[in-house]
């Protein structure tokens, strides 16, 4: 019941956000627009596809006030386009991704973002795929829950770089994907606030958000 709660709040999330950035969205719809015609015009093949999957993730911190910190498990799911260019291959997407975690007896974090992976790789064998890339991260919103002893007023970054790195293997129409997510720059600043009537520390600290993600993808067209 649990994973059918995570991938509904999951989809109204996305799409209630979606609404509110709709300016974002045409400049995405835009930008791809363009990438779809540079790669038509650059590139040996051109693929146009779907990808969805689960997402482990959680926040590091810059220090370790809390060592009992739990991964959260979400969805991840979007579009991508592949160009074979001179031996390897360009593959932006547009992908909606969740980050967070738990801190037990503290809070969680949960933040939706609609994340541009421009990733560049290396196709061994025909089957076998390495790729990576940069990351720009958009976030949408955040989940943000109390515990019986803190109130969680933290805030987070709308923009956020990263990093990513995997490995795929591509059979016929299908894709199967194993990637590592990191950031470079801070996704927020955590605060934790001691709720009245508790002997407790206030917390505040940055964090970074990291991530394995599992997909499976789809080829929809190929040129």
């Amino acid at each position: 019941m649990s994973n059918s709660n995570n991938f509904l709040n999951a989809s109204v999330y996305l799409f209630l956000h979606s609404l509110n950035s709709y300016n974002f969205m045409k400049k995405l719809f835009f930008l791809s627009s363009l990438l779809i015609v540079f790669f038509q015009a650059k590139s040996q093949e051109i693929s146009f596809g779907a990808r969805a999957g689960i997402s482990r993730s959680s926040m590091v911190q810059h220090f370790a006030d809390f060592a009992n910190t739990d991964a959260i498990t979400g969805f991840t799911g979007g579009f991508y386009l592949k160009a074979k260019l001179l031996g390897f291959f360009v593959m932006p997407e547009i992908m909606y991704n969740q980050r967070g975690n738990d801190i037990q007896n503290v809070g969680s974090n949960t933040i939706h973002y609609i994340d541009v992976p421009l990733l560049a790789g290396k196709q061994f064998f025909k089957v076998l795929r390495v790729n990576g890339g940069p990351v720009l991260q958009y976030a949408l919103a955040s989940n943000q829950l109390n515990s019986s002893l803190y109130n969680n007023n933290s805030t987070i970054n709308s923009f956020v770089v990263g990093l990513q790195a995997g490995v795929g293997i591509d059979l016929f129409k299908f894709s199967f994907d194993v990637r590592y997510d990191t950031n470079i720059s801070e996704s927020g600043t955590v605060n934790m606030i001691a709720k009245a009537g508790k002997d407790l520390p206030n917390y505040t600290y940055s964090s970074r958000a990291s991530m394995w993600l599992f997909t499976i993808g789809y080829r929809f067209v190929k040129i």
